[in-house]
């Protein structure tokens, strides 16, 4: 596994994808120069539980201002993370090692997926809106 697999329903790598599009948002909306990957990456790959659902709560407000202010990145941002919740019948309670592995893929695979979109979308014909939009 190389690149994102939209496929991979491994709670380990769906908490590591979800966790990037949280701090997308978290980015995007306020410009955070430390954003939840500071405070909250560590419990987030170990111990999902006990900080997705604050993690959850308080996106609602990065969503919030991204849906006035900036729609198309609200759009996918809340597309991406309807798509990734699906997959999680819960949030884990702890991960072994493995799955820290599995969620620093996701993580990764998420955030460059991301930057690659965002850059295929800055070549294209009037796209710099949307670049700034999906980059993080």
């Amino acid at each position: 596994m190389e690149s994102l697999d939209t496929s991979n329903r491994e709670p380990a790598y769906l908490c590591g994808r979800l966790f990037a599009e949280l701090e997308r948002a978290q980015r995007l909306a306020v410009g955070a120069k430390a954003t939840i990957n500071d405070r909250f990456y560590g419990s987030a790959s170990t111990t999902p539980v006990t900080v997705f659902p604050t993690l959850m709560r308080g996106s609602q407000n990065h969503l919030a201002k991204l849906r006035k202010t900036r729609r198309g990145a609200y759009a996918g941002i809340q597309a991406a993370i309807e798509e990734i919740v699906a997959g999680l019948p819960s949030f884990p309670r702890v991960l072994t090692l493995r799955e820290q592995g599995m969620f620093a893929l996701g993580y990764y695979h998420q955030r460059a997926e991301n930057r690659r979109r965002a850059s295929e979308h800055a070549t294209t014909p009037n796209g710099s809106d949307a670049a700034a939009d999906l980059d993080d």
